[in-house]
């Protein structure tokens, strides 16, 4: 990252005692934020005022942020879905791997030279997994307008395949990987991926779960309800011991329960995983296993709890259908499973 692109924090002390934050574009650049505004800091709002504080100072003429900038004014963006809006601005203004951070100050014709493909695929490659195919797929969608737009002679980005693979239930995280991601993260990366375990959640949900969506069971304990946002199912999630620790440590006036380190709401679901992946990265831990593959370890571990497959479709918002293909997958890769078979028969024999 250009230190001229690193956002600029000042933390103020007003005389009435109340702490006020000023977020400059960069250091002894333009003020784009203050803690009086009506959205939080990291929010699409927030990203979008960066952008256009930036866009004001950066000359575009001749260069492929001017194409960027003109997408982003065009009929084709407006009629996209406001989700799929913040999600291309996200892919476009994010400070360390974002389109603009990469492609911006290229020239325009570099896009006409066959050698692009092999750098953006290289871009994809380096950001990796689901997040690298996403902003990979915004980026062609830029230029595919331009190139339709006639602002390209040539669109040398068709065609390129997706390196994120859907199917990873194989890839699962252990319990001792687990211990030790918590152990060297920061407290709120940990957090991470102690709910992600703990509940079995994607990240799309974890990113939105908050205090409405914890109740009390008739016996006195906590659950968590929450409309999965893939297949708008309701899970039903039992609240675990560390997932209790999570939520009674929550300030109060705080209503997400994955926070950043400044307790501000993640800008957006993906922010979630980069920040997993950074981390696992830091710690040497092997480079497969990603915050979606927490999932695997939440399930096993309601079937070592011996839950039944309606109970686990119940806890996940899967089919039982699903559930029980997927379980198929998770229980090959734990070899424990087999031990406890052997003490089950053990036990009927006797």
């Amino acid at each position: 990252m250009r230190k001229r692109d690193k956002i600029h924090r000042v933390r103020s002390k007003l005389a009435s005692g109340k702490v006020k934050q000023y977020h400059y574009a960069w250091r002894g650049g333009p003020l784009f934020w203050t803690s009086d505004e009506d959205f939080p800091a990291g929010s699409a709002r927030y990203h979008a005022a960066l952008a256009a504080t930036v866009d004001d100072q950066r000359p575009s003429k001749g260069k492929f942020r001017d194409i960027i900038m003109r997408y982003l004014a065009s009929g084709e963006f407006e009629a996209l879905s406001q989700r799929y809006q913040n999600d291309i601005k996200i892919s476009i203004r994010h400070p360390e791997n974002g389109i603009d951070v990469k492609f911006g100050d290229a020239p325009i014709s570099a896009f006409n030279k066959p050698r692009i493909r092999r750098v953006v695929m290289d871009w994809r490659d380096k950001i990796g997994g689901k997040t690298g195919d996403v902003r990979r797929e915004h980026l062609v969608k830029i230029v595919a307008w331009a190139y339709d737009g006639s602002d390209l002679d040539f669109h040398h980005l068709k065609g390129i395949k997706r390196l994120h693979k859907s199917n990873r239930a194989e890839i699962i995280w252990t319990d001792e990987e687990v211990s030790a991601f918590v152990m060297g993260a920061p407290e709120h990366v940990g957090r991470i991926v102690i709910a992600a375990t703990a509940t079995g959640l994607r990240p799309g949900d974890l990113f939105q779960l908050s205090r409405e969506h914890i109740e009390s069971t008739p016996g006195g304990r906590r659950r968590i309800v929450i409309m999965t946002r893939k297949k708008q199912r309701k899970a039903s999630i039992p609240v675990t011991p560390a997932m209790a620790d999570i939520l009674d440590a929550m300030p109060e006036g705080r209503d997400r329960v994955l926070t950043t380190e400044r307790g501000d709401p993640w800008g957006h679901e993906n922010y979630l995983g980069d920040a997993v992946s950074e981390w696992r990265d830091r710690l040497g831990m092997r480079k497969e296993i990603k915050l979606y593959d927490c999932r695997g370890t939440a399930v096993t571990r309601l079937f070592l709890a011996d839950a039944n497959l309606r109970e686990i479709a119940a806890a996940t918002g899967w089919s039982v259908e699903n559930a029980s293909k997927i379980i198929e997958r998770y229980m090959a890769m734990r070899p424990e499973m087999a031990d406890s078979l052997a003490e089950k028969l053990e036990r009927i024999v006797k």
